[in-house]
């Protein structure tokens, strides 16, 4: 039974869980539960993000509008507890967060105007103030950041501030600032020296058919491979065109999927969790299923009727909420095992759950144990009752001592 968090406008936590084994009529599939209430006035969730070491131990993030960032322990039976929390002050008025990430000891958090904040979680109780925390500065005007798994690099993206790969270590250290071609430490800084900590900075693609320069607007961000070296990147922007980076190939796009966001851009862009999966929304109603091996669509989903804002991928089903109040489970067909083959089955919308406020993110809470299970149950399941038929030789036998039977 996979379950999803979601945060609201009204600083709601909720949980989703998907019962797909549900009978139509005596118990809903999807089934929605608010598990924290904001005591304060803290505005709306903006980000969501967990640290799971077991199904038992779930540390749950959460950062709200006001600047305030809290720490909880989630229970496998949807209670929850505060941990402790603290605020981020150098969030201005119009500003949000971008970023959030924890592992089993810290939390990171990184605001649009830059602010990016590392704490120490590891003492319990919300009164007191986190053990420590450091502090770095990065460019304004930020959209995006998202931390690798391993938290060894971050990336982030923004208003004409260009797609940039960091150490996370170093970013939090005063060191010397890198130079691209030769320079001296006595010359003023050009647009081609590195950040201290910013290991790859890409370069703005070419300029358009009438020789202007294409602006940079970089919506939403992912690591393609967050477990690894944390090289392969995609990007969404806001001209509607989702660019894939390869940090060691150089510093413009290895390739470009053009257009994929038809209305108003790119709104999101996530890995699926399927090899070669990408999926990508924007500011209308459209959700898509993109190969990453040539940058077609696979299929889209129907019957959305709003902005999909936050996407949830697990390796059987994807979840996301939209700016018409609802929250959906959707079927995953992973893409096909060659590039350009055909697609035979599409993922289609199988379950949606209205909210009654704006969902502002959601996020899976990583139990896979019970989707193995079940896949194991289903195959049993299908033999069990499959019926016996026989061999093709004896078929007309078989069917006579059906009828003598009856």
């Amino acid at each position: 039974m996979p379950r999803f968090l979601l945060g609201d406008e009204h600083g709601h936590i909720k949980s989703l869980r998907y019962l797909p084994d549900a009978v139509a009529g005596d118990q809903d599939k999807a089934i929605l539960k608010t598990i924290y209430t904001l005591s304060r006035s803290g505005g709306p969730v903006e980000l969501q993000a967990l640290a799971a070491s077991s199904s038992s131990d779930i540390k749950l993030t959460a950062a709200f509008s006001d600047g305030s960032i809290s720490t909880f322990h989630l229970y496998d039976d949807d209670t929850i507890k505060e941990l402790s929390s603290w605020k981020e002050p150098r969030l201005k008025e119009n500003q949000r967060f971008i970023g959030l990430a924890v592992t089993k000891g810290t939390a990171f958090s990184c605001t649009s105007n830059g602010a990016l904040r590392v704490v120490d979680i590891t003492r319990e109780g919300s009164e007191a103030s986190p053990v420590s925390s450091k502090n770095a500065t990065l460019p304004i005007r930020l959209r995006d950041w998202k931390l690798s798994d391993d938290a060894t690099k971050f990336i982030y993206g923004g208003d004409e501030v260009d797609v940039s790969l960091w150490d996370t270590e170093l970013a939090f250290q005063a060191v010397e600032p890198k130079k691209r071609e030769g320079g001296l430490l006595g010359k003023k800084r050009t647009r081609n020296d590195l950040f201290p900590g910013e290991l790859w900075r890409a370069k703005n693609v070419a300029n358009d058919a009438l020789g202007l320069r294409q602006p940079i607007r970089i919506n939403s961000l992912t690591f393609l491979d967050p477990t690894s070296s944390a090289t392969h990147v995609l990007a969404g922007t806001e001209l509607g065109d989702a660019r894939r980076y390869d940090t060691r190939a150089g510093r413009r796009p290895v390739a470009e999927i053009t257009s994929i966001g038809r209305v108003g851009g790119v709104r999101v862009v996530s890995k699926g969790a399927n090899d070669n999966e990408v999926f990508i929304s924007d500011n209308g109603s459209n959700l898509f299923s993109v190969d990453l091996r040539n940058g077609k669509v696979l299929y889209g989903y129907k019957g959305l009727s709003g902005s999909v804002n936050s996407i949830a991928a697990t390796p059987r089903i994807l979840a996301t909420t939209a700016l018409d109040r609802f929250a959906r489970i959707h079927s995953v067909a992973p893409p096909p095992e060659n590039a350009g083959q055909r697609q035979d089955h599409r993922g289609e919308v199988v379950e949606k759950v209205f909210t009654k406020s704006n969902p502002t993110c959601i996020l899976w809470d990583g139990d896979s144990a019970i989707c193995e299970k079940r896949n194991v149950d289903d195959d049993d399941g299908i033999w069990e009752n499959m019926e016996h038929v026989g061999d093709e030789s004896d078929g007309e036998k078989s069917v006579r001592k059906k009828h003598r039977q009856k």
